[in-house]
């Protein structure tokens, strides 16, 4: 079975353009944004990072687990391969180009502090401590968390392939809500910027990965997408996520509220695990002509979500702008700037980590693969 999963770019697309719609409201700021109805979701658009783990705990275990049965022996090569092909390149150009467009005292720091700057980011290190969280572009820390993420899988992945699901998530779930518990009452009245990189951490969101994990053991283990079951999904979607917005909204303070730093995060996993299968299970919307723009967005996501700040700042420039123009230039510049990116080099350094076959002699194939191609 070949699959690719064309509607996930979908959800991508949407994903970058909340985190960025969000951050124009913020930053801008847009006081006047609308605060009720559908429009509302872009008030609270840093979903979008929650949705982005979901998707990444369900592409990259089921990629994992196809390239390890392919070949266990090139497995931790391949996979590295393609994780760092797809992550570094544009990566490490924004995090320059930031330095260079908007840090110019970057070096007029102690040795010590922009060298442990460097460092820290080269290494996916900089969400361990509190001056280089987001210090350099700041939707890099989630960048970290991803790739403290790919780290967890090579490591487990022999252990994955033969636990089920259900079980994997219900310990991502307990290990989530220790962490998150434990910040709360070390941190106790600590701001909620404190708070919030204390809980942000890879322990701290796992149970979001982990629902992403217990879709792709379903996937690799069961039977081909099916339409029924991709409107059970969506029913179950629109029931969960009733219930998560509802307790959201009801306590949107969020940060003086224990059990919503706890355990909130969990139920909105559960949501999106809902919508991620829905998307896996339904018909490709991305055959069908007006939607194939937003596929393409999809595509690009990475790149919207990396460049957005930079489009921001530069935007902010013209404060003669109203918000809803300013909102326009924005998502212009980014979009233009990912494509840019993605078909000058990400793409074709991607495809090079793809062919990439581990440098060793092919090992016997116990079982077809069940899955020729990721979307990432």
């Amino acid at each position: 079975m070949s699959e690719r999963f064309e509607n996930i770019n979908l959800l991508r697309a949407f994903a970058a353009m909340a985190v960025l719609v969000y951050h124009v409201i913020e930053l801008r700021p847009w006081p006047a944004f609308p605060i009720d109805g559908p429009l509302v979701v872009f008030r609270i658009g840093w979903i979008g990072v929650d949705l982005f783990y979901v998707i990444s705990g369900f592409v990259i275990t089921l990629s994992a687990l196809a390239l390890r049965r392919r070949d266990p022996e090139r497995f931790a090569r391949r996979y590295w391969a393609r994780r760092l092909a797809r992550i570094y390149p544009l990566y490490l150009v924004t995090c320059v180009l930031w330095v260079a467009f908007f840090k110019p005292d970057f070096f007029d720091a102690s040795v010590k502090a922009w060298a442990w700057q460097i460092v820290s980011h080269l290494a996916f290190l900089h969400t361990l401590t509190p001056w280089t969280f987001g210090s350099i572009n700041g939707a890099n820390w989630t960048l970290a968390i991803e790739m403290h993420f790919y780290v967890a899988v090579a490591l487990l992945v022999p252990w994955i392939a033969r636990t089920p699901g259900w079980r994997i998530w219900l310990g991502c779930i307990a290990i989530a809500w220790a962490w998150r518990g434990a910040m709360v009452a070390i941190l106790g009245t600590a701001s909620p910027s404190q708070l919030f990189q204390a809980v942000a951490q890879l322990p701290g969101v796992i149970d979001e990965f982990g629902a992403g994990i217990f879709l792709a053991c379903l996937v690799d283990r069961g039977g081909a997408p099916s339409a029924r079951a991709g409107l059970a999904w969506t029913a179950a979607a629109v029931a969960v996520g009733t219930v998560c917005m509802g307790v959201y909204w009801s306590h949107a303070s969020y940060w003086d509220v224990p059990a919503m730093v706890i355990g909130w995060r969990t139920l909105n996993a559960a949501f999106l695990l809902c919508v991620v299968a829905a998307a896996v299970h339904l018909p490709e919307l991305v055959r069908m002509l007006p939607v194939r723009p937003i596929r393409y967005l999809g595509v690009v996501s990475y790149g919207v979500y990396l460049w957005h700040l930079f489009a921001i700042r530069w935007v902010q420039g013209s404060p003669a702008l109203e918000p809803a123009q300013a909102l326009a230039a924005v998502i212009g510049v980014a979009v233009a700037l990912a494509a840019l990116s993605w078909h000058t080099f990400e793409r074709p350094i991607l495809e090079r980590g793809r062919r990439y076959d581990g440098g060793a002699p092919r090992s016997p194939v116990a079982r077809p693969d069940r899955l020729q191609r990721t979307l990432r």
